[in-house]
């Protein structure tokens, strides 16, 4: 089982920690964090040491273990800081694991992660290739966004999660206007860590 968990999304971080065996959403200075990737390391390291505080986090002497579920747009830079930056706050060991590698992906269905700054979509296409579409929503309005999606997709059954309000008003407009079918979790914000934990 492992001890501690983070997964950043928008500008909030969720975090498991074994010892309070609950998951912790925390909202981060809003410039510390971009798409769910470290923007500004010094704000991040300050809203971090802060979270760690409030929430009585035990980052021991010798430092903790803690898996990092990352998205499919984290190109190696991204990687490399976020290493070192969780180096710097005391983690001797840390195991990086693509979000992708939790979806149960088939040739039926796809994941859609829908949040406010961006969704990605991630599915499996005719070659058995795994693909991950990135889109930043300030780019596109919901309706190309939709497009694009529907573009990308026929007839499958698309997984909803992600902190985005609108979450099932989109997956009913993206059904109206395709032959896909759109299922929200119940546990929609926290969906990752959860199917993580199983």
């Amino acid at each position: 089982m492992h001890k501690n968990i983070l997964y950043f999304v928008d500008d909030c971080l969720l975090y498991y920690s074994k010892k309070n065996n609950k998951i912790i959403k925390y909202k981060i200075n809003n410039k510390a964090l971009k798409n769910g990737k470290i923007a500004n390391i010094k704000l991040f390291i300050s809203s971090y040491k802060k979270f760690i505080n409030e929430k009585k986090i035990n980052n021991t002497l010798f430092g903790d273990n803690i898996t990092v579920i990352i998205n499919p747009s984290y190109t190696k830079a991204d990687i490399d800081v976020l290493i070192n930056v969780l180096t710097n706050l005391n983690y001797r060991k840390i195991n990086i694991i693509n979000e992708m590698k939790i979806y149960k992906l088939n040739n039926t269905n796809a994941y859609l992660n829908y949040n406010n700054t961006y969704c990605i979509i991630s599915y499996i296409d005719y070659y058995k290739e795994k693909h991950s579409l990135f889109i930043e929503t300030n780019l596109l309005n919901q309706k190309e966004i939709i497009k694009l999606i529907n573009s990308r997709l026929k007839k499958r059954n698309i997984f909803g999660f992600g902190l985005n309000p609108n979450l099932s008003d989109f997956l009913k407009e993206i059904e109206e206007k395709s032959q896909n079918i759109g299922y929200m979790f119940s546990n929609n914000d926290t969906f990752l860590l959860d199917e993580f934990l199983k």
